[in-house]
């Protein structure tokens, strides 16, 4: 009994430090003015609430239908195949456009998220790819969907130009929280349209699956029009108003009262967006490391994309292993088995981007995303053989690719400060789409001339992925966003 006296006098104890810090941040109501942090405010006042909830839920829901409209056409392709009697240059062609509109559109306008703010581009992104996703579902010939895919191409750019807003609005403590449920809205979108294709493609017809997956891409962007802009970045830019107006937003939503008198600071900065302040301060090595990483990964991950579906419906299996001889290109449907190893292939990038969540929250960053690169290339090299090929072959390797991924885009997004972190952002994402061009094409280029040197590129860019992994050199996961702009500014 007496313990537990103690035990609840503690805990009393404890909340009333913890009030009396709250207090300490906010001042006194009678002081002419409260001064806090910002990264106090989140973590110490605002903390996590349903405005955080809020900004996640819309950030996965961004996820899943960007990835998805680009897993989409992975499904598509073969079925287009036969309507349209596309060769194999113009299925590489169409798949590969998205991506160069992308890598062009994204380190342009991570310049203008910088300049002009976060929330303005994810809603122009947004309503670029409904518009691209209707205009898809009624293309009269290939020419005309091969535009509309370059516009899903340019709107997916924009968007990943201006998500650094959600990380913005999160508490330190729960970077990896934010940065995860974004992440799994990549690998969902493209098990959601998996699975729908399985259930539905060949009941509607390609048109309608096509028309029906807008329809969340115009749901994401009315719910955009209520997310306020980033009060980090209002602050960092000098509009101090319209900062407090979304501080005063995201504490209703929380249920938090703040003082009248309350002024929030962060390092401010006169230049914003300057791409020669993204290698100043040693940032160099980051850049060059990020880039290595995420422009390898993405040739495995957006090569599997085009992969899985072309592997699933193609005769790969030689004798023990994958045919170093051609595969014939022929009008071959996706078949409901395809569809259902497709289903269970991208389930695994689900759990990985989990798996990658609970590594870099337990062990760090640096350490995690090495181990699980050096074991993506074990995995990429299984490829060659034909054993259990369209599910364990290919699961594990969207699983593995779906860790590093997940643990590469936390640390991209907290080792650059405010007033560069879209541009930083935009330049290593467009570095990461020039190696989806190269995975995403070489499917079309290697698959049809010889299986087993696409699969010896995947390898490739693994041991690539694994270099980059060893440049790391700054541990990431106890910084403080705040200390990342004070250290821009010294």
């Amino acid at each position: 009994y007496n313990e537990y006296k103690s035990y609840l006098s503690m805990v009393k104890m404890e909340e009333e430090e913890e009030n009396e810090r709250s207090l300490m941040l906010l001042g006194s109501e009678t002081d002419e003015t409260s001064t806090v942090n910002i990264s106090e405010l989140y973590d110490n006042i605002i903390k996590l609430g349903p405005a955080q909830y809020f900004a996640w839920f819309i950030s996965f829901a961004i996820k899943a239908t960007e990835f998805g409209e680009v897993a989409l056409l992975s499904v598509l392709i073969p079925i287009l195949r036969c309507e349209w009697d596309l060769s194999v240059n113009f299925e590489a062609t169409i798949t590969v456009m998205i991506y160069i509109s992308y890598f062009l559109t994204v380190p342009i306008f991570g310049k203008v998220a910088d300049i002009y703010g976060r929330k303005p581009l994810l809603i122009l992104g947004n309503t670029l790819l409904s518009l691209a996703s209707i205009s898809s579902a009624i293309a009269t010939d290939k020419w005309c969907f091969l535009l509309c895919r370059v516009v899903c191409g340019v709107g997916v750019g924009i968007i990943g130009s201006g998500d650094s807003l959600m990380l913005e609005l999160t508490p330190n403590t729960h970077r990896v929280t934010c940065i995860t449920v974004k992440m799994l809205g990549v690998y969902c979108g493209k098990f959601l349209v998996s699975l729908s294709a399985y259930f539905f493609l060949a009941t509607i017809g390609w048109r309608w699956f096509t028309a029906l997956a807008a329809l969340p891409c115009i749901v994401v962007t009315a719910l955009t029009l209520l997310l306020p802009e980033s009060p980090r970045y209002l602050i960092v830019s000098g509009e101090e108003e319209k900062a407090m107006q979304a501080i005063s937003f995201l504490s209703k939503l929380n249920g938090v009262s703040l003082p009248s008198n309350l002024r929030v600071t962060v390092y401010k900065s006169e230049s914003l967006g300057r791409i020669k302040d993204v290698f100043a301060k040693n940032r160099t090595r980051h850049v060059i490391s990020l880039s290595m990483i995420l422009g390898s990964n993405l040739c495995v991950v957006y090569g599997l994309v085009v992969f899985l579906p072309l592997a699933l419906t193609s005769d790969l299996c030689g004798v023990g292993l994958v045919r170093s001889t051609a595969i014939e290109h022929t009008c071959t449907k996706t078949t409901p088995a395809a569809l259902s190893n497709l289903c269970v292939a991208t389930f695994w990038g689900v759990a990985g981007t989990v798996v990658g969540a609970f590594l870099s929250v337990t062990m760090g960053r640096k350490q995690p995303i090495r181990i699980a690169a050096f074991i993506q290339i074990g995995v990429v090299f299984l490829l060659y053989f034909c054993f259990n090929l369209t599910v364990v072959n290919l699961s594990a390797a969207v699983a593995i690719t779906g860790v590093v991924n997940c643990i590469e885009w936390v640390i991209i997004n907290e080792i650059f400060p405010t007033k560069i972190r879209a541009t930083a952002i935009s330049l290593i994402n467009s570095v990461g789409k020039l190696g989806g061009i190269v995975g995403s094409s070489s499917v079309y280029v290697l698959l049809y001339k010889s299986p087993t040197s696409l699969i010896t590129l995947f390898l490739t860019a693994s041991v690539f992925c694994v270099a980059g992994t060893l440049l790391l050199n700054k541990e990431t996961k106890n910084m403080l966003l705040s200390d990342v702009d004070k250290d821009s500014i010294e």
